[in-house]
């Protein structure tokens, strides 16, 4: 039985480690040839997400809203809508990171509707049932300001990984939410470019390649990307929650953004990882407080007496 149990995770492991080789191999033959040739590939498959899981359980989580599609460069943008008989209720609109989904975001609901919020969960481009093979930061940022903008008057962004580095993004091109949060914030794109490379074997010159592809493609400077740079110019209010253990972004990156966010706060957590962190209560009750103006949690350049450093 345990070893008919562990065969679909071991075929899959082995199925994955066969892509990841074939692509290196793959890639590092093509960039002796042509460098730009492999660089337009490694674009693609720098923009291409994972492939998805539980996608059965998301639609049970999303059944109690109130489903729409927005348009955004000819692909549906699936959207979910909690407390929408209430137009006058501000919404907070919550963004999924890479990889994601909107059900992923689904414990925030009910704790934000208490609070006299209306909630707005939404798939970002080639994720979940929205349209579109291939996406990145900017389109995220893009999409999470179109549907803020058709919700209505925005109260804040909840936003977990790289969609807090859209929500960065998008405040920083005019979004008005007076409050965001950002779970396990992942904002070096230089970083996340060095390391992708990295794991694919790609010399330099295909790494540049890359980038300049991915540039064109959206109109945009790597270096306008740096959202250390764009947060400490932003006004809106924020709480930065992150894990010690979160080995996707590491800690420190959320403590550097806390820093360098006029005011931010900052909610350490233990034992919850990347992902996990999304279902903590302690977590969606600190966003939620955070949100409703009644948070404990101290910015990190002003510690509340006595402890040095917040605990919530």
């Amino acid at each position: 039985m345990r070893l008919s149990a562990s065969l679909p995770r071991i075929s899959t492991n082995v199925r994955f480690s066969f892509e990841t080789l074939a692509r290196r191999i793959a890639l590092r033959t093509s960039a002796a040839f042509s460098p730009e040739l492999a660089g337009a590939w490694a674009e693609r498959l720098f923009l291409t997400p994972p492939r998805p899981r539980y996608p059965a359980t998301s639609a049970l989580d999303l059944i109690d809203a109130r489903a729409q599609l927005l348009e955004h460069k000819r692909r549906a943008i699936a959207t979910w809508e909690w407390g929408w008989r209430d137009r006058n209720a501000p919404a907070v609109v919550l963004a999924h990171g890479w990889g994601g989904n909107a059900a992923q975001m689904r414990p925030f609901v009910h704790p934000l509707l208490a609070a006299g919020y209306r909630v707005v969960a939404f798939d970002q481009p080639a994720h979940g049932v929205s349209g579109g093979r291939v996406t990145g930061l900017p389109d995220f940022a893009d999409v999470l300001s179109l549907v803020a903008q058709c919700s209505g008057r925005t109260a804040a962004v909840v936003a977990h990984s790289l969609g807090a580095a859209a929500a960065t993004l998008a405040l920083a091109r005019g979004l008005q939410a007076p409050r965001v949060v950002l779970i396990g914030a992942s904002l070096d794109v230089f970083g996340y470019s060095r390391k992708f490379a990295r794991w694919y074997w790609m010399p330099e010159g295909v790494r540049t390649a890359m980038e300049s592809a991915i540039e064109e493609r959206f109109g945009v400077q790597w270096t306008e990307l740096d959202m250390a740079r764009l947060a400490p110019r932003i006004a809106a209010q924020a709480l930065v929650i992150h894990d010690r253990d979160d080995r996707m972004v590491p800690w420190r990156k959320g403590a550097a953004l806390a820093r360098q966010w006029r005011g931010a706060r900052l909610l350490t957590t233990r034992g919850l990882g990347h992902a996990r962190i999304l279902a903590d209560e302690g977590v969606v009750r600190a966003a939620s407080d955070f949100i409703a103006g009644r948070s404990s949690v101290a910015s990190p350049a002003h510690p509340a007496l006595p402890q040095p450093s917040p605990i919530y």
